[in-house]
């Protein structure tokens, strides 16, 4: 039997090496460097640019999609087996003590923006193809590893890429956790537009609709008469020589996992309204609130599917010149439906005739089946490799490219031993020894598929 670990093992310079390439380059969308080379910016473009040469400079096929996805494929075969990925980031952000466009090594950790998602991991697929393609195995089927540029703002990129090009046979997106993750919610965006009775006021927190910030700048706020309060955890600290000048530090992190924050956009809701009791304050104030917003009681949303409850996650809000903007990143789960959501929302806003909702869908809840030969083959793969038998493959309350896909499912790279951690927040980090454990599993994971039976389109959601 082919020792897929021990080649993997060996493969742990060149891991570093392609890593600390890729992270150095900055890859976050930026609107202001956007052109038709490049439609999510420069820094994406660049980081796309990386990955198919790294294809051409192996002599594989390559292919760049519009400047949305660039994929490299090996063997032949009219199906084809995917790794959809992504090689855009979320901003580096503040709180960093580590540059984070340069990776850094302390012992077996690895830190640096993009580490864990997804460059990291894609690395990680692309060296188990190496072990692949040094063997000469046998491949019923084509492999394609794909980079997409827009996961982390809207999936432009994988919805342009599958216009052209087709399903897969099987495929898994390394962008989440082992053992196997079969089912996940939907998202949508939710933003809330109001007047405010205030035109001095100004509120700068957050800037990315998936990540929960670390802090609020505000301007335009006395705080140094009358009452009021913060939740235990939060630190608001005055800007020097600024009377009215501050900043309200939480902890940001991943908004699917909101009860691992201190969301300053919330704390900044709480505190306005406190201050100026105005209708557009309750309005903010109940949209954000942990137990009644956040988490859908108030809109009657609340009842749990098999991916779990809804979330209604604050994650950026804007004030400036009488006018505020705040985004909600909604996670639902595959009994609802975004027209429900959306209806319900309405319905809650009738009663704030001064203010209106814009509701964007980003992409509908999946669950496929957890019998199936394709998860039950990966968990396989993976208890194997690991000896894990305490964790079973699982839905998630995050989203990936899984759900854009056919026979598609989330297979890793993060371990569930707290080895990896910090994604979406400062000092992003994952675990060179798990990283040389996932080549090994990703390795016999793309034989195994490439020569698994047939499958047939499954997957279940709205």
């Amino acid at each position: 039997m082919i020792d897929f670990a021990e080649l993997a093992r060996d493969r742990a310079n060149h891991f570093l090496t392609l890593l600390a390439q890729w992270v150095a380059i900055p890859s976050p969308f930026d609107s202001e460097s956007c052109q038709p080379d490049a439609p999510f910016g420069r820094g994406v473009a660049d980081a796309l640019g990386w990955w198919q040469t790294l294809g051409d400079d192996a002599g594989l096929n390559t292919l760049n999609v519009d400047n949305h996805a660039v994929h490299i494929e090996y063997g032949s075969g009219d199906e084809i087996v995917y790794v959809f990925g992504h090689a855009d980031v979320i901003p580096a952000g503040d709180g960093w003590h580590f540059p984070p466009y340069q990776l850094t090594r302390l012992g077996d950790k690895l830190m640096g923006r993009g580490v864990v998602d997804d460059k990291g991991p894609m690395i990680a697929a692309w060296l188990a193809l190496d072990i692949l393609r040094e063997l000469k195995l046998p491949l019923a089927r084509r492999i394609r590893l794909v980079a997409g540029g827009n996961e982390e703002t809207g999936f432009r990129c994988i919805r342009r890429y599958f216009e052209s090009q087709p399903q897969p046979a099987f495929a898994f997106t390394p962008d989440g956790k082992f053992p196997v993750i079969y089912g996940e919610k939907g998202s949508l965006l939710v933003t809330l537009i109001s007047p405010v009775e205030q035109p001095d006021l100004s509120v700068c927190c957050g800037e990315v609709v998936n990540s929960i910030p670390d802090v609020a700048h505000l301007r335009g706020l006395s705080l140094y008469s009358g009452s009021w309060t913060l939740e235990d955890g939060f630190t608001l600290l005055a800007e020097p020589e600024c009377a009215d000048h501050w900043r309200l530090y939480g902890r940001g992190g991943h908004s699917s996992k909101p009860e691992a924050c201190l969301n300053p956009v919330a704390a900044t809701a709480q505190l306005l309204h406190q201050r100026f009791n105005a209708p557009w304050t309750q309005q903010l104030a109940e949209i954000t609130e942990a137990k009644a917003g956040q988490s859908g009681v108030r809109f009657a949303l609340d009842t749990a599917g098999e991916c779990g409850k809804i979330l209604l996650v604050p994650t950026v809000l804007n004030i400036k010149n009488g006018l505020m903007t705040l985004t909600l990143n909604v996670r639902y789960p595959e009994n609802l439906s975004a027209e429900t959501i959306t209806q319900r929302l309405e319905q809650w806003n009738h009663d704030w005739p001064d203010s209106r909702l814009e509701i964007q869908p980003v992409k509908p809840p999946s669950l496929y089946p957890p019998d199936s030969p394709l998860v039950r083959t990966l968990h396989e793969i993976y208890t194997r490799h690991t000896g894990d038998t305490h964790h079973p493959s699982r839905t998630t309350g995050a989203g990936s490219y899984a759900s854009a896909m056919q026979n598609a499912v989330i297979f890793g790279c993060e371990f569930p031993d707290g080895s990896s951690g910090n994604t979406h927040s400062a000092d992003e980090y994952g675990s060179l020894s798990r990283f040389i454990s996932a080549i090994g599993i990703y390795a016999e994971a793309l034989y195994r598929l490439a020569n698994l039976p047939a499958a047939t389109s499954e997957k279940r959601g709205n």
